[in-house]
């Protein structure tokens, strides 16, 4: 058996005493690639963002890496790349200023990391993204990019991300699955969140399903889809 490299048990958050995550427990083995599937409200972001540190949960603990205490966890988040519903950043810093600011919470910026990931993400001149190109003036599909190259910049074994593929256009589309089904062959775990099960098929092998803040069912990801289409033909009738 693979190790785990994120564990989540029992898992309870809530605001203002509305549940918003009730009693979510699953395991992440090294390298795979899982969806993370429900509707919006279903309670993707917060517990993505509870799984980055940004929310404390009511009950529950993560483990990263083996790792559950505070104090190792943050060190285990650093092995771990996120992008998250808002880009991390500066708004009225350039792309490049912001993606130095992001390597430089690291360590001293790897410049030679920062060009490469700049070609890679298509966040270039060629590619209508200069260097004095401001990150508020980014279209969607360019800022869902840039945000994968400040979750890449520490070469993360494990990378987590909210919606990736969402409310951007098929060629954007078509560039982050291709990246994300890279990552996944280089050995890279990953876990994505998504509406749909269909737009994540080629990517992720099962499928974590999420409804109203319970995980219903963890499934293979050919039944998912197979699962959502049934239910969509069923609502055209």
């Amino acid at each position: 058996m693979s190790e785990a490299v994120l564990e989540v048990s029992r898992l309870r958050k809530g605001y203002k005493n509305h549940p918003v995550l009730k009693d979510v427990s699953f395991a992440l083995e090294a390298g795979t690639s899982t969806a993370l599937v429900g509707l919006a409200g279903a309670g993707k972001s917060t517990l993505i963002r509870t799984l980055a540190g940004l929310e404390v949960p009511d009950e529950g603990s993560v483990s990263l890496f083996g790792s559950s205490n505070e104090k190792e966890l943050c060190r285990a988040r650093r092995q771990t790349g996120f992008v998250l519903e808002t880009p991390f950043g500066y708004e009225n810093l350039t792309v490049l200023q912001n993606l130095i600011h992001r390597a430089s919470l690291y360590g001293r910026p790897d410049m030679a990391r920062i060009k490469e990931l700049r070609k890679e993400m298509r966040l270039t001149e060629r590619d209508h993204v200069g260097v004095k190109e401001k990150l508020r003036l980014l279209s969607l599909g360019a800022e869902k990019r840039y945000s994968l190259a400040c979750a890449l910049i520490p070469k993360p074994r494990l990378l987590i991300l909210d919606e990736p593929l969402t409310g951007i256009d098929k060629e954007n589309q078509r560039f982050l699955t291709d990246q994300l089904i890279r990552l996944r062959e280089e050995g890279v775990t990953l876990l994505i969140s998504g509406q749909s099960a269909a737009e994540l098929q080629t990517i992720c092998t099962r499928a974590l399903l999420l409804e109203e803040g319970v995980l219903r069912r963890t499934v293979p990801m050919e039944e998912a889809v197979k699962e959502e289409t049934e239910v969509a033909a069923e609502e055209k009738k």
